[in-house]
């Protein structure tokens, strides 16, 4: 993608605390620019310390932004990030409503209607913008005490 995409963290809310460890969940939130103007937001929810073995998980907003249009403007794509042997790896998985937002996207894709589309490249693009400039993802891809 040739377009430059900056990210601006917006918020972050801890929702609780991870069933099997006790340990805190978080999420965090930002939006992508394409050369300054919205292009995309990202959710990101991980268990903190917990994201070797449980993973975290991606939600991409894209669409048309701004005054004038609405969620029915936009669809979601759920990712899911993981550690592999050979580094982090994030796989696309079939968007649900009940995680998202039905006030930022009404169209949820699934992972069929984005492999081997150009919208892959535009979803990993956000993703990497988000993961390589909003410094509270780090943890996602710092290794676990002890290891």
């Amino acid at each position: 993608m040739s377009a430059h995409l900056s990210v601006e963290p917006l918020g972050a809310d801890e929702t609780g605390r991870c069933e099997c460890c006790g340990r805190v969940s978080r999420k965090v939130w930002g939006l992508v620019r394409r050369d300054g103007a919205a292009y995309a937001t990202y959710f990101v929810h991980w268990t903190v310390g917990h994201v070797f073995e449980n993973r975290a998980y991606l939600d991409v907003i894209l669409g048309k932004w701004g005054e004038g249009t609405t969620a029915s403007n936009r669809y979601a794509v759920h990712l899911e990030y993981r550690i592999l042997d050979n580094g982090p790896s994030m796989m696309i998985r079939d968007s649900d409503p009940k995680y998202v937002s039905s006030t930022l996207a009404v169209h949820h894709l699934k992972r069929g209607d984005i492999i081997g589309d150009p919208l892959a490249d535009m979803v990993f693009a956000v993703c990497d913008a988000a993961l390589e400039q909003d410094h509270r993802l780090a943890p996602l891809w710092e290794a676990p005490e002890g290891s």
